[in-house]
């Protein structure tokens, strides 16, 4: 039976000197040479590629070079050079050589198995010895033993700012690979500033494996790109940052919250606290964030989620230690639940508008909860799922539109404020202090009942009213220092005239 020559040979240069090259390897290349074929290289850039052209001076050699000083996406550029193998590959046979070892640190390779797969095109690899051992053998490194982490350069550096994060662990070690020119190394300088200090010291090994050159030049991080140091030989080592110093990743303040909570050594108070100590905390953490969100105050909104985060983070640690659940399975609960919820995004379902969304959502939930075995459609109550811990006018418009929703419901505007004016009048005739306190609960429900058929949301309503009295009385404050008076002092037609004062200077 005829072998059948696989449509692609991805073969393996080794670190950088001929005489690591493998003797199959060897082979290939003085076989395509006496056939007169062409061999692709991603990089003739590379130590072997001199040393194979004296040896083997017929060698048709042809590069991908051009495509690295072309590109101007690092995401995009192993695609293109992976697409245009895969395009000569369908008219013969051929072979594409890589430094290395094909598999290890070859982000082109990984994106041609792909597409090769796609495309129904046959692949072998003839392997080569990777940068990884001369790598660490320059280090001192033993990568099993340290966890080191290795990502490619122009992986990294295409990633968006939000995603740099988790893509990398500052706390283990992180080779990072073709670092292969100064434009490409201030990009990774720029990746890396997301997790790294500036001053942190890397090392940036160039030439390992070819004896004669290689060399680890160390510098902090910030410097990565003031030099031409940078080459297609080059690989970047980032030695980890202790546990505290990664103050942007979210791993940090797990790490916080376990070691405050620790005993004997964490925090006397933190240790004492629990779910139910911490409640109150988490009440006055959520409107604070709400205060900077209607405040506009985008640096306080930041500090404010920051410490409604860390509730989260505290609550979860309680429960891990007392063998409840651990912050993977609130990650876990709430990914699968928003998986779950949005069938138009991340399944078949569609919903174009924001009211399909929520008929959706309340449909999905009403399923989930069959499927738990919680209360059956004919038992289930209209006020499932309110929590009582909400501010008493949300409560009220929310049980308000449940039952509305049932057909509960005034008529028309006039019969909610003839409601109102009944109200009004039984808490006038209120004589004692408990008749007084229903009736100003009555009122306070149909008031809450009224925003809802003018449209308006009754607590923010409210909580705008709270912030322009307190806007205005601070003005009347102001005013009363100026004329070095105190408050207690104005009779009540200064009191009128201060507070028009202040409508006029504060406004709405």
């Amino acid at each position: 039976m005829m072998n059948i020559i696989p449509s692609i040979t991805i073969l393996g240069l080794g670190p950088g000197d001929a005489q690591d090259l493998t003797v199959q390897a060897h082979d290939l290349l003085a076989q395509a040479t006496q056939r007169g074929e062409a061999v692709y290289f991603r990089t003739i850039i590379h130590p072997t590629v001199e040393q194979l052209r004296e040896e083997l001076p017929a060698l048709n050699i042809i590069s991908f070079d051009s495509f690295y000083e072309e590109s101007t996406a690092w995401r995009s550029l192993y695609q293109r050079i992976a697409e245009e193998v895969c395009t000569l590959a369908t008219q013969s046979p051929i072979i594409y050589a890589v430094p290395g070892h094909p598999l290890i640190g070859e982000t082109s390779v990984q994106i041609l198995l792909q597409f090769a797969r796609e495309r129904g095109l046959s692949t072998s690899i003839v392997a080569g010895l990777s940068f990884l051992e001369p790598v660490c053998s320059l280090l001192g490194l033993d990568p099993f033993d340290t966890g080191l982490h290795i990502v490619d350069a122009t992986i990294l550096a295409g990633l968006d700012q939000d995603e740099i994060a988790s893509k990398i662990l500052p706390t283990t070690p992180l080779l990072i690979t073709q670092v292969y020119n100064r434009r490409l190394a201030s990009q990774v300088k720029l990746a890396l500033g997301e997790c790294y200090p500036d001053e942190w010291p890397v090392k940036l090994v160039r030439a390992a494996g070819v004896s004669a050159d290689e060399v680890a030049l160390e510098m902090p991080l910030y410097e990565l790109d003031h030099n031409n140091q940078a080459n297609h030989l080059s690989t970047l080592y980032v030695p980890p940052l202790d546990a505290l110093t990664p103050l942007r990743l979210p791993d940090t303040l797990r790490y916080i919250t376990k070691r405050l909570r620790r005993d004997p050594d964490g925090c006397p108070w933190d240790r004492q606290q629990t779910h139910q100590t911490l409640t109150r905390y988490v009440i006055e953490e959520t409107y604070e964030v709400v205060e900077a969100i209607e405040e506009s105050d985008m640096e306080k909104l930041a500090d404010e989620l920051g410490d409604l985060l860390l509730q989260v983070y505290l609550h979860a640690e309680i429960a891990r230690q007392e063998g409840h659940f651990a912050l993977g399975d609130i990650y876990e609960n709430i990914n699968a639940k928003m998986l779950r919820r949005h069938p138009h995004v991340f399944g078949n379902a569609e919903a174009s508008t924001a009211g399909q969304v929520a008929l959706n959502w309340e449909e999905i939930k009403r399923q989930e909860r069959l499927n738990a075995g919680i209360a059956a459609p004919e038992i289930e109550t209209v006020f499932k799922n309110i929590p009582q811990a909400t501010p008493a006018l949300m409560v009220a418009q929310e049980y308000q539109k449940r039952v509305a929703q049932t057909g509960f419901e005034f008529d028309n505007l006039e019969e909610v404020l003839a409601k109102l004016e009944e109200e009004l009048q039984e808490l006038r005739q209120a004589t004692s202090k408990e008749e007084q306190q229903e009736e100003m609960g009555d009122l306070l429900f149909l008031v809450a009942k009224l925003a809802r058929w003018y449209k308006v949301d009754a607590e923010e309503a409210l909580r705008a009213a709270n912030r322009k009295f307190r806007h205005r009385f601070q003005a009347m404050e102001s005013f009363a220092r100026q004329e070095q008076r105190e408050l207690t002092t104005y009779t009540t037609p200064e009191w009128i005239a201060l507070w028009n004062r202040a409508k006029q200077q504060v406004g709405k």
